[in-house]
Order: structure tokens, then C-alpha cells, then sequence
């Protein structure tokens, strides 16, 4: 019954310019396939999903790799963004980030302890979801958390394999994957999958768990480390 619909509806236009009218007697409406669906109620088609495709192999396996425990406070609701907090790092950082090949060292605090915004600003666009290219605020205590991390390090650049993970990866990823979490801390930009090139990565472990700052992640046969700044917990 709809076809026959837009048969007739069809036929109708077909007729109408057919019939000899000057050109400001009407006007031409240009109707898409969307148009059509909506006029006969039949939904457009959605926009098509990210994919994990759009990523080297080698890529997605990594990021499948952090098989992250959520807090449970996550499924009731976290409290707003952490407060900010001065772990005893300098106020410099270095980062190189495994799949753009960007490099970014920059001080995000200035002598008398106040943020720099331009500076988080950059950390932010480092850290932007690499599926989407889109961009999530970076809490200054994660990046306070990632500074004394480095420092400890010897001082050593740490190497960024995720940071920000959209709605659309992380649901890629946990379409691959039921050990992936669906409700991440990477998708509220809290969390970092770091290794520190030179640095065993139980080393680096142990060196993130001193801090006790937050959840921290051990991935040996992948060599990285998962850190965030939720609820202490370790996995």
C-alpha cells in the first residue's frame, strides 16, 4: 500500500509539470529519499557507526588490550571531575603518543601553582579520541598524576597509547571484546594507557601504584600501564 502511495504521488508530480504553466505559476521542490521515508514514516537511515577498521591492527589491538575494572561507583555515578591536586611534580611534562608520532612537552603549571590554560589545552588535543578525532577535557589532577608518574621515571618521556575514548570507540571496542569496559574512564578522559620506552613495565607499575592516586591497570604481555583518577583500585 505505502508503494502504491508513492506511485500515485509520483504520478501526480509527473502530470502537474507536464501541464503548460509559466514558470512563476510554481515552484519546482526537490524532494530526497529522506523526505520520502519521513512523509511515509519510515525513519531515515542513521548515521554509520564508527569502526575499529579505521584503525592499524596493531592499533586496535592495543586499545582491545586494557581490559580496565570500572569503579563501582561508575554504575551509580561518579561525583564531578577530581579535584585538582598537587602530586609533587614539577609542573612539566613530555609526551610522545604511540599512534599520531606527535611529541608534546610543555609546563602546565606555572610558579605560583596556577594552570595554564593554553597548556591544557594542548594536552586536551593530544589526548583526543583517535577513532573520531573528537576532544575530552583532561583533568589537571590526571595530568598532576602523570607528572610525578615521569618523574619518578627518571624524568623519562612517557609514551601515550590511549587517552580520550569516544562513545562510538569504546563501543567498537566492546563490540570486540566483552572484557572491554563499557563504562570506561577513558570515556570521561580520566585515564591514560602509558609505558615508558627503557622502563620494565612492572617497574612502571609499581612506580604508578606508589602514588596512590588512583586505579592502575598492569598489562605486561602488552607493555603499557592503565592509570586513571577514579577510585584506587588495582588490577
Amino acid at each position: 500500500m505505502k508503494t502504491k502511495n508513492i506511485l500515485v504521488t509520483l504520478s501526480l508530480l509527473l502530470a502537474a509539470c507536464a501541464l503548460p504553466a509559466a514558470a512563476e505559476d510554481f515552484a519546482m521542490v526537490f524532494l530526497t529519499a529522506s523526505d520520502l521515508r519521513s512523509v511515509q514514516g519510515i525513519p531515515a537511515p542513521s548515521l554509520p557507526r564508527a569502526e575499529l577498521s579505521a584503525m592499524a591492527e596493531a592499533e586496535a589491538a592495543s586499545y582491545l588490550a586494557d581490559r580496565e575494572t570500572a569503579p563501582e561507583t561508575l554504575k551509580k555515578g561518579l561525583p564531578g571531575e577530581p579535584a585538582p591536586v598537587n602530586l609533587g611534580g614539577d609542573g612539566l611534562v613530555k609526551f610522545y603518543h604511540e599512534w599520531t608520532k606527535e611529541s608534546l612537552e610543555i609546563r602546565y603549571r606555572d610558579a605560583d601553582g596556577r594552570y595554564i590554560p593554553e597548556a591544557l589545552a594542548r594536552i586536551k588535543h593530544l589526548f583526543r579520541c583517535r577513532l573520531t578525532g573528537r576532544e575530552m577535557d583532561v583533568p589537571p589532577k590526571l595530568v598532576e598524576l602523570l607528572d610525578i608518574i615521569q618523574e619518578k621515571a627518571g624524568g623519562k618521556t612517557l609514551t601515550i597509547i590511549c587517552g580520550y575514548r569516544s562513545p562510538e570507540l569504546n563501543g567498537a571496542l566492546s563490540s570486540n571484546s566483552a572484557a572491554v569496559a563499557k563504562k570506561s574512564l577513558h570515556m570521561k578522559g580520566w585515564a591514560a594507557d602509558i609505558k615508558v620506552n627503557g622502563l620494565r613495565t612492572s617497574a612502571l607499575r609499581d612506580i604508578a601504584k606508589s602514588v596512590k592516586a588512583g586505579g592502575v591497570g598492569y598489562y605486561p604481555s602488552d607493555g603499557f600501564v592503565h592509570v586513571d583518577v577514579g577510585p584506587v583500585r588495582y588490577w
